[in-house]
């Protein structure tokens, strides 16, 4: 018996490493695959791939910083500052996710301003006060912070 486990033991052993390998390899696919659909713009197939990977690897900072990219640009400014979160958590030292949850907010206070001011009449003191905020808030150099402009997402040329 004793002899028996001696040539299993082994068997077992390398087939466990060729599982590991295996799913490192799958890991390593998936991490290639969300990288090509999202610079691609295929913006369901990033999602999918990108959120496979964080429960693979839910500790994986870049995965979540660029799950975070992939949800500012889809216009979910929740799901983006939750996900940078999640990034700063393991990385809090990636200027990248903190300048994007900027991005992120700037863009989500500017839209209620933009909102509150179509709402407001022209008599109340609050239109004149939203008017001046947004004019200076369109001096910020961002992307998107124009009347006209439809919102860009965050910047991930920062890479």
């Amino acid at each position: 018996m004793k002899r028996a486990l001696n040539y299993l033991l082994p068997v077992f052993l390398l087939g466990g490493c060729a599982m590991l390998s295996t799913e490192s390899g799958n890991l390593y696919d998936m991490r290639r695959d969300a990288q090509v659909a999202y610079a691609g713009g295929q913006d369901e197939r990033a999602e999918k791939l990108l959120i496979g990977l964080t429960r693979a690897v839910p500790n994986d900072a870049e995965a979540w910083f660029y799950l975070g990219n992939l949800y500012a640009r889809t216009n979910r400014p929740e799901q983006a500052t939750e996900a940078y979160q999640k990034s700063l958590m393991l990385n809090s030292g990636d200027v990248r996710a903190w300048h994007n949850i900027g991005v992120v907010r700037v863009r989500e206070a500017w839209a209620a301003f933009i909102q509150a001011h179509h709402l407001a009449q022209p008599d109340d003191p609050l239109h004149a006060k939203l008017e001046s905020l947004i004019n200076a808030m369109e001096k910020i150099p961002l992307d998107g912070l124009s009347r006209s402009a439809k919102p860009a997402a965050p910047a991930d040329a920062k890479k």
